[in-house]
């Protein structure tokens, strides 16, 4: 939905039309995906489904959601596009230092919130981009709990906890880090999960995720899902995977790359009991297409010309001067795979997990290494999943496995989950707290050189008319 009304409001005609139709067909044709509605659900567990939803809005209103409790550093950023949403029309232009720009950037999940803000304003959006919010998240366990297939109202409460406690073992191990090499480790409750000072690479707990960057967690995770609940439905990957673009560009090639390597395996494995048709298909092919145009409105972006110390330059990390610090670093999900072995030796999708999160953390790309970070989401997820699927699974057939794979979400979400508590105490529940320093763009981007040119498009180039809308 969000992708036709940007479709429709944020592009050219000459593109948006056509992607706003094909978003229409696609819309139409997921409808018929699901059959399992939540009516039964609800009659045979109410009083569990209430008690996951008790759980879902404390956690998304203690990661700033509605303004109701301390927001992150990230949530600057977050207010500043939010407000300018609601006060500017649309595509939001920007004029700045004598250049004249358009936000290109993945802006999905502002914009029910950002219509919503139209009508009543900065206060109701926010509370509009809470509900959005929690209705992913449980939109997510319903996915998950239909996917682990078993009709037990407690797995709904075990799937919302195994979600706020997954995190890879990074504070754990940067412990142990810290007291082998104490000049390079950070310190974990200030700088979050960065775990080197030298290294500058970051594997993302789900607090945190939701915390910074909740546009690019709950609809990857979605995404994740609705994949690995349609592992062999080819025909449908399109669908799943290309609306992530206007949510997280690396996200997506996160993803991508996952179901590349899957599908590379499935056509060694099957041979030719697979059929070019279940891949090639109108719901892919119109995925592709409309893959092509959310690509062009980005790459609008990142292909503006940028002053050097701008620029999202691609380089490599120095392992070789940093081995102890990058060894412990990969402990951190390779601990996670250890866990699951026992019953998931044979589960490819580990392994495709396993050799994208080895390989990410070998190169940097962006301020902030957003490569490492963001590509990473669905490998993670994919691990993340699993653990809970085993614990349902072997909790009675292997209870001691089961145990195992909770004391690990223990260990590894007790270090984020101090964030939650924080936020605990930084409270205002009858009115709102905004970390918004910055009440439009043009003052965001006089706060840090490197903001200028994240969000938006500075260069007037023939793309750009061509992509986006005056």
């Amino acid at each position: 939905m969000p992708i036709l009304i940007f479709a429709v409001s944020w592009l050219n005609p000459i593109v948006g039309l056509p992607a706003a139709i094909i978003s229409v067909y696609l819309i139409w044709r997921c409808s018929s995906w699901e059959k399992n509605g939540i009516s039964n659900l609800f009659k045979r567990h109410w009083p569990f489904l209430i008690v996951t939803l008790c759980i879902v809005i404390s956690w998304a209103l203690l990661s700033g959601l509605g303004g109701y409790f301390q927001q992150s550093y990230d949530w600057q950023k977050h207010n500043v596009l939010l407000n300018d949403f609601i006060n500017r029309s649309w595509p939001v232009h920007y004029q700045f230092k004598g250049k004249y720009g358009v936000v290109s950037y993945y802006i999905g999940e502002y914009i029910i919130p950002g219509l919503i803000g139209k009508l009543g304003g900065f206060n109701l959006a926010q509370i509009s981009l809470l509900l959005w919010i929690v209705l992913g998240i449980c939109l997510l366990i319903l996915s998950l709990y239909h996917w682990i297939g078993e009709d037990k109202g407690w797995i709904l409460i075990l799937i919302v906890l195994g979600l706020i406690f997954f995190s890879p073992f990074i504070y754990p191990l940067s412990g142990i880090y810290s007291n082998w090499v104490p000049w390079d480790a950070m310190q974990m409750r200030e700088m979050g999960e960065w775990f080197s000072r030298e290294l500058g690479i970051q594997f993302t707990s789900n607090i945190s995720l939701l915390r910074f960057v909740f546009p690019q967690f709950i609809p990857t995770a979605l995404s994740v899902s609705l994949w690995m609940r349609n592992r062999y439905r080819y025909q449908v990957w399109g669908v799943i995977l290309v609306p992530i673009i206007l949510y997280s560009t690396f996200v997506f090639l996160g993803l991508a790359c996952l179901m590349l390597m899957t599908l590379i395996f499935d056509l060694i494995k099957r041979g030719q009991s697979l059929s070019w048709r279940e891949v090639i298909n109108p719901e892919n092919i119109l995925s592709i297409i409309l893959m092509v145009v959310l690509l062009l409105y980005i790459a609008c972006n990142i292909l503006q010309p940028k002053p050097l110390n701008e620029a999202m330059r691609f380089g490599f990390t120095d392992v070789w001067h940093h081995k102890l610090g990058f060894i412990t670093f990969q402990g951190a999900w390779i601990i996670w795979l250890l866990l699951l072995v026992k019953h998931e030796r044979k589960n490819e999708l580990l392994y495709f997990a396993s050799v994208l999160l080895f390989f990410l953390p070998f190169f940097k790309f962006g301020a902030a290494n957003d490569l490492v970070m963001r590509v990473s989401i669905p490998a993670l997820m994919i691990i993340n999943f699993y653990v809970i699927k085993d614990i349902v699974s072997y909790l009675k057939k292997d209870t001691y496995y089961a145990l195992i794979l909770v004391g690990g979400l223990i260990i590894a979400g007790a270090g984020p989950f101090w964030q939650l508590r924080n936020a605990a105490g930084n409270h205002n529940i009858h009115s709102h707290i905004y970390n918004m320093p910055f009440k439009t763009g043009n003052q965001f981007f006089k706060s840090d050189k490197h903001v200028v040119y994240q969000y938006v498009d500075w260069d007037n180039s023939k793309l750009r008319r061509l992509i986006i809308r005056k």
